[in-house]
């Protein structure tokens, strides 16, 4: 369903080691894995991304992060992973970011930023914002607690001020935002926030990438059933 659907670039992170992260989807945009990554541990759902004989893998992210750099892309793309949180939701201020675009080492005024929230607001839920000062940004969350050790499936869709959020294949988030205008920031990172804040404590895997605003009925087709 994921190669059907046309991604711009997919990830299945079932590499034994790094750095390269190679793009399933044939079109050669790899991404690359920072240090602080443990590989090839068990992935989500055996039965639907391998054969009978195969066992899905996936990274473990302590620290590292995935980064690709996709051009061209503005205020209409999507993204759909796989999660699985390490970490409770009292260990720290945020549980972990999953997903960030903007510069390295930096925060942008479009940039896009979607993880987990801790003690400092909506623990254990999905958390959205955008923009380049996490103190003073608009945080949306999520209803639904992401459970621990346990995996989730996750798609952000951005159509230009409207993002949507859909967990499970449910829509989690819906909110309005300042679209991204150009020149957009090019660089996207996984398991951990562009800045380098709360890296992700978990795994994530099957991460694929659109050059466009997936429907719900797409959506609905990528999901656990």
């Amino acid at each position: 369903a994921l190669l059907d659907a046309k991604p711009h670039a997919y990830w299945r992170l079932n590499e034994f080691t790094g750095p390269l992260a190679a793009d399933d989807a044939g079109q050669g945009r790899d991404a690359a894995y920072e240090p602080g990554i443990t590989f090839y541990l068990d992935g989500p759902r055996p039965a639907d991304f391998c054969s009978a004989d195969e066992r899905n893998r996936a990274p473990h992210f302590a620290g590292g992060r995935l980064r690709a750099r996709l051009e061209g892309v503005r205020d209409r793309y999507s993204v759909s992973l796989w999660l699985w949180n390490g970490l409770p939701a009292a260990a720290r201020a945020t549980s972990g970011w999953l997903f960030s675009r903007g510069p390295d080492h930096g925060l942008a005024p479009h940039g896009d930023h979607l993880g987990v929230g801790g003690t400092a607001g909506h623990a254990g839920k999905l958390v959205f914002f955008t923009g380049d000062d996490s103190a003073t940004a608009v945080v949306v969350a999520g209803r639904t607690a992401i459970p621990r050790w346990t995996w989730q499936h996750v798609v952000l869709v951005r159509e230009g001020g409207t993002v949507r959020i859909y967990l499970d294949g449910q829509l989690e988030i819906e909110t309005r935002t300042a679209a991204p205008r150009a020149p957009a920031a090019d660089h996207f990172f996984f398991g951990g926030r562009s800045d380098g804040d709360s890296s992700w404590e978990g795994r994530l895997d099957e991460i694929a990438f659109f050059h466009r605003a997936l429907t719900a009925a797409d959506v609905a087709r990528l999901s656990p059933r």
